[in-house]
């Protein structure tokens, strides 16, 4: 019985690899394709030649991007905006995931709030009321409109509060006992103790803000306070003007297509992405199971 067990187990277990290298081969193969697609000359993406690897490499799909004014200036918004948005949005996290896991006795209507938030998670007043309460307080064309709306993430705030659960009582109790505040407890105690809830979080708010574009497409009008992402889906999809100049910028490099130097923004677009999930990859497991399981 406990040699099939082992043979079941080990046969689960290699399944398991076999079906995370085939996710992983299929997320990374588009990735691919646009970075060879982005590399390789105008013949060579016309024919259909390009798959995985450049043919005829060349950079000259990277120099029109430098060309383009208007894609760092969107750049830099997104990274504005990711940056504020995090800093928002995670202490928002943490100012509401703290009392919500105090004990009744400390916080008596700790469980109204818990089904306040879970109530928001699956209603919601529309997109119409939220275009609207945005015009009235003056957020059309700010940065703000980015960042305000969905400054409160609901999910982050349960997987804080989970994790913030499976800390020992008696750390805060003691720190009560010596004269502590709650702010004191949370910034010298609970904060520290919530390094991998926190890098977790600050991943899902980073990628969200970053990865955003319906926002920037319906609350912001300037052109030039338009984030990355929005401007690349109106060079793909919409705005055939910005495709225009992409074709201008084509007759001064004659080697180079538009789907090349789309492709060029949007690797592009995934650096900052590809350069800060290293330092984070670490406490995102911790982070993600320990909130979950304790909860």
């Amino acid at each position: 019985m406990e040699h099939n067990a082992g043979i079941g187990r080990k046969a689960f277990v290699i399944f398991n690899y076999i079906f995370c290298i085939f996710v992983a081969i299929a997320c990374i193969m588009p990735l691919l394709h646009l970075l060879a697609v982005s590399l390789s000359s105008k013949n060579a993406v016309f024919s259909g030649h390009v798959l995985f690897w450049p043919v005829e490499f060349t950079l000259d799909s990277y120099r029109i991007v430098v060309r383009d004014s208007q894609f760092f200036n969107s750049y830099l918004v997104s990274i504005c905006r990711a940056a504020l948005g995090w800093f928002i949005q995670l202490t928002m996290t943490v100012l509401a995931a703290y009392p919500l896991n105090l004990k009744k006795s400390m916080f008596p209507a700790r469980q109204l709030f818990v089904w306040y938030f879970m109530l928001t998670m699956f209603f919601s007043g529309g997109l119409i009321p939220t275009y609207l309460v945005v015009e009235a307080t003056g957020l059309i064309d700010s940065i703000w409109a980015l960042v305000l709306p969905g400054a409160v993430p609901i999910f982050n705030i349960i997987l804080m509060k989970n994790f913030m659960k499976g800390l020992p009582d008696s750390l805060m109790e003691s720190a009560y006992i010596d004269g502590a505040s709650h702010f004191t407890t949370l910034l010298r105690i609970i904060i520290p103790l919530c390094k991998a809830s926190i890098a977790t979080v600050s991943l899902f708010c980073i990628l969200w803000h970053w990865n955003a574009w319906f926002d920037g497409m319906i609350y912001i009008k300037n052109m030039a306070l338009k984030p990355l992402q929005t401007y690349l889906r109106s060079i793909i999809i919409v705005d055939s003007s910005v495709s225009d100049a992409a074709l201008e910028l084509e007759e001064i490099i004659d080697n180079v297509t538009a789907d090349s130097a789309n492709g060029a923004k949007i690797f592009l677009a995934l650096i900052p992405i590809m350069c800060i999930y290293p330092f984070l990859q670490k406490y995102f497991t911790k982070g993600i199971i320990l909130g979950s399981v304790k909860g």
